[in-house]
Order: structure tokens, then C-alpha cells, then sequence
């Protein structure tokens, strides 16, 4: 991989910052992670908390979000714009935070094809790129988002629909571990997140022809056979009581359906202080959503405004750009394939988590600073 001097560029930081009055932490206690998706690029900074009383590690705090930027890492003709980001977003955080360039990790999540990982790796220079598999791209986002009072066996199952693709876990039942995860994820070559989905979709669709009548045959076709039997190899995605979901499209649909819970309170802080990092959804907000975004996607797209605060408005401003009405239709469809066959209505509860977003990066820095001697 080419090294050189990374440029420092400028760059609109985040939307949440815990420095913002200042308390920037010593640079050896600050760790930044560049996700690279397949919808786009995300940046968080976290500040290294140490270890307790009986050396276990604390988990690192997160100080600053950088704003999304939707660069499409599948084209060919981006892999430039995605390098010019990731040396943009470099020297914004070591400017800030004065933290060494080891200290800033860029990695490449599971959902984008090898060819388009082959084409950042050979554009990206400066820094080393890392390489996140499904399996650990899924053990991640449920440590990072499933507190720990909900950490028992049976007991939650995260779903995590991305753009390039879907996957998932949970705790393993069998295993005297606790910390052992049952993973589940369609082969390499299915199309099953919102993105690659979608573009299946629309390449298959002839003149004239209903587009969702065309996803929900290449669902019953390439998805629902190796759906069911992953579901009958693991049936913790039937058997757990609550499920999690996380990735693109339950964003999108939890901020569309319900822009009033934004910036709510959280009802377990004492304080009444803290915002809440959950949305609870319901299997009749699921169908909803589907009604909506296989019908007139359109409509999704113009959610009242009226009422809502401004943290609500800027909030939706973002997410109407994520994915255009095709994507949100034949999202729709694989969202509902999902929770039909894992019987979302019979959960006992379903969650949005908003630290989803987020939470591979963070288990991520967790985990380097864990390994550390």
C-alpha cells in the first residue's frame, strides 16, 4: 500500500461533542475510527478511559461524531473523492485533538465488494486501511449497542441491515462464554442490504413493469430459501424476546416514521437530562413503513414538520438524503422478508438503537485498546 504525508484538510465537524467547551483530552487518550461504508463515510473520535479498580477495561467514551458524508465507495469514479475525505477528516481530528496518526484508525466495513476495497486501498495513501469481516462487524455492533442489564442468553438478537449487506448476532446459548456470538449473514454474492438490493432490483425491472412486484420476486427468489434455513441453523433469531435493529435503512425508517422521539428524554436518567438512545417500534410501524415505501415512497419523504423542534428538522434534512424512493421501496421489501420470518410480532419488545450508528467504531477502539500491552 503507498504511504505518503496525509494533507491536512478541512473539514464541518460533528454534530455531538463533549469538547466543546474546551476539555480536549490528551492526545494519548484520543483514538479516532473512519468507517468506510458502502452508503457512505462516518467519523468518531473517543477518548481512552483506562481501567478500573480490577484492571478491566473501561469502555472508551465517545467525544465527537463527525457528520456523515454520503460518498458511495462502490463506483469507481469516487474512490478518489473517498480518499480526499478520509485525508480531509485525518487532519481535522489530528488538528483538533493533536493525536498521533497511529491513533486514527480507517477501516472498511464489511458490506463493500473486494473489487471496490481494492480500488480505496489503492487510492487511500498516508495511512494504513483495515478490513472488518461480517462475522466481526456483527459481534461489534451488538457489544456496542446492547447494554448490559440485556446481556443474557436468548434474550436480544441485533439485526443489522447496511447498504451492501445484512447480518447479525447473538449471544451463544450453548457456550459457557459469555461473551460467545452466534453470527448469521447471507453468502457474499446475495444482494441483501438496502443498497445492493436495490440495485438488483433496478437493473431486473423491465418497461412498464411494477417495481415492487419485481423486488418481492427476487426476494421469494434469491433471499427467502437461504433466509430460512440460516433461521433454522440458528434459531436464536426466531427465539430471542427482543430484537435490535441497527444499520441504514431502521434509521431511516425510525427518524421518517417518528421524528417527534429525536432529542426525547431518556426515561430511566434520573436527571431528566439525558437524551434517549432508544426508539421502541412496533411490528404495526414496520408494516406501516412497508405500506408507505411500496406504494408512494414519496410520501416518506415529507413528514410533517409542523410540530417538530430543530434538532428534528436538521435530523430529517440528512436522513431524505440517504437513499432515493427506489431504494427505500425495495428496502421495504427486504426489511419485511426479515421480520416475517423472524417473527418480529412475537417479540416481546423492538428497539432503534441511535448509538447504532456508531457502534462497530466503537467496539473496534475497544478492542485495539484491550489488545494493547
Amino acid at each position: 500500500m503507498k504511504r505518503s504525508i496525509v494533507t491536512i484538510g478541512i473539514l464541518s465537524l460533528g454534530i455531538l461533542s463533549a469538547t466543546s467547551q474546551g476539555q480536549v483530552p490528551a492526545p494519548d487518550k484520543c483514538f479516532g475510527v473512519i468507517e468506510l461504508g458502502s452508503k457512505g463515510i462516518k467519523a468518531i473520535v473517543v477518548e481512552d478511559k483506562g481501567r478500573d479498580s480490577s484492571k478491566a477495561l473501561i469502555p472508551p467514551l465517545m467525544i465527537e461524531e463527525f457528520k456523515p458524508r454520503n460518498k458511495n465507495c462502490y463506483d469507481g469514479d469516487t474512490a478518489a473523492n473517498v480518499a480526499e475525505e478520509v485525508k480531509n477528516i485525518t487532519g481535522a481530528m489530528k488538528e483538533k485533538y493533536r493525536m498521533p496518526l497511529s491513533q486514527i484508525f480507517v477501516v472498511m466495513s464489511s458490506g463493500i465488494p473486494a473489487a471496490a476495497k481494492e480500488r480505496i486501498d489503492n487510492t487511500v495513501s498516508g495511512i494504513a486501511v483495515d478490513r472488518i469481516d461480517v462475522a466481526t462487524e456483527s459481534r461489534l455492533v451488538f457489544q456496542g449497542i446492547v447494554p448490559p442489564h440485556r446481556r443474557h442468553k436468548n434474550e436480544v438478537v441485533v439485526l443489522d441491515i447496511g447498504s451492501g449487506n445484512s447480518k447479525g448476532s447473538y449471544l451463544d446459548p450453548d457456550s459457557t462464554n459469555s461473551d460467545s456470538f452466534i453470527t448469521f449473514a447471507f453468502e457474499k454474492e446475495v444482494p441483501s442490504g438496502t443498497g445492493t438490493f436495490a440495485k438488483e432490483v433496478t437493473a431486473k425491472k423491465q418497461n412498464g413493469e411494477n417495481l415492487k412486484s419485481v423486488a418481492e420476486k427476487i426476494s421469494g427468489e434469491q433471499l427467502l430459501g437461504p433466509l430460512q434455513s440460516m433461521i433454522r441453523n440458528k434459531p436464536g433469531m426466531q427465539n430471542c424476546t427482543r430484537l435490535y435493529l441497527a444499520g441504514g435503512l431502521p434509521y431511516v425508517m425510525t427518524t421518517l416514521l417518528h421524528p417527534e422521539k429525536i432529542g426525547s428524554v431518556d426515561p430511566e436518567d434520573p436527571t431528566g437530562k439525558k437524551t434517549s438512545d432508544w426508539v421502541p417500534l412496533t411490528a404495526a410501524d414496520i408494516n406501516r413503513f412497508y405500506d408507505i415505501a411500496t406504494t408512494n415512497p414519496a410520501e416518506l419523504l415529507k413528514p410533517d414538520r409542523s410540530k417538530l423542534g430543530e434538532a428534528a428538522k436538521v435530523e430529517l434534512d440528512r436522513v431524505v438524503g440517504i437513499f432515493n424512493q427506489d431504494e427505500l421501496t425495495a428496502g421495504a421489501v427486504l426489511l419485511k422478508l426479515f421480520m416475517d420470518n423472524m417473527h418480529a410480532e412475537r417479540k416481546e419488545g423492538i428497539f432503534f438503537s441511535r448509538r447504532a450508528l456508531y457502534a462497530w467504531p466503537q467496539g473496534y477502539v475497544k478492542e485495539k485498546l484491550a489488545a494493547r500491552p
